[in-house]
């Protein structure tokens, strides 16, 4: 079984929201160290969040006031989309997520790594990884598969498949988009806010990745790549 045994702290964390109808995924806030603490924000002068506040963005509950900086109770709010450590499966909810079960990880890396989902509210939150270099271990969802179901047929897709990634400098939409691929078709997207990383990864190192994990359901499965970020091969 493929594990994570080692993860690097990261610097910031950002806040998505998926619209409910739309499905479109929106940055609205950023959580960042500042010194021991974490501080939020919400990125309320950007266009992502005025495009998310036209589809019905208000905030994160937690933290109702946009145009303030908050330092009070942060991590201990987010951490509530987690499982409590002392849960008697926390090593199973670990191995999930392909960490070794005796890995020493902050709370705030592993708010990033997991993503801290919840079944209801649209939130999520995304480690961008910010200056991170090699050698790195990835765990990622594939964004936007729904679109592609065409493409490629989600029971050609098996686990251990080997994926490519590709950045597309073209791509109307985002000049920074990085399309995944399997057995040369697209599979989807990485996730908008880590493709600067992968695109650096792309220029400077080696990516190694393939199919860890399918599940989800028939009508919107959800495919998850284990990779790791080596030298770039001579």
């Amino acid at each position: 079984m493929n594990r994570i045994d080692h993860i690097i702290d990261p610097e910031r964390l950002l806040l998505v929201w998926q619209a409910p109808e739309s499905r479109s995924r929106y940055v609205v806030g950023e959580l960042r160290k500042d010194n021991s603490e974490v501080v939020f924000r919400y990125l309320q002068d950007t266009e992502e969040f005025k495009r998310a506040s036209a589809e019905g963005f208000v905030c994160y509950p937690a933290f109702r006031k946009t145009n303030q900086e908050y330092r009070q109770g942060v991590m201990d709010s987010f951490m509530r989309r987690l499982p409590p450590r002392k849960r008697g499966d926390f090593a199973k909810y670990l191995e999930q997520w392909k960490l070794a079960p005796d890995i020493e990880i902050s709370d705030f890396a592993l708010l990033g790594h997991t993503g801290a989902k919840l079944p209801n509210d649209g939130f999520s939150l995304i480690n961008p990884f910010d200056n991170v270099d090699q050698p790195y271990t990835f765990y990622i969802e594939v964004a936007g598969f729904r679109y592609y179901q065409d493409n490629i047929n989600i029971k050609d897709i098996t686990v251990g498949m080997s994926v490519v990634f590709v950045h597309e400098p073209d791509n109307e939409h985002d000049s920074n988009a990085v399309r995944i691929e399997v057995a040369g078709k697209k599979i989807g997207y990485v996730n908008k806010v880590q493709s600067k990383a992968f695109i650096r990864w792309l220029k400077l190192y080696s990516i190694n990745a393939w199919i860890e994990r399918i599940n989800g359901t028939s009508d919107r499965p959800l495919i998850y790549i284990f990779g790791r970020v080596e030298p770039a091969q001579q």
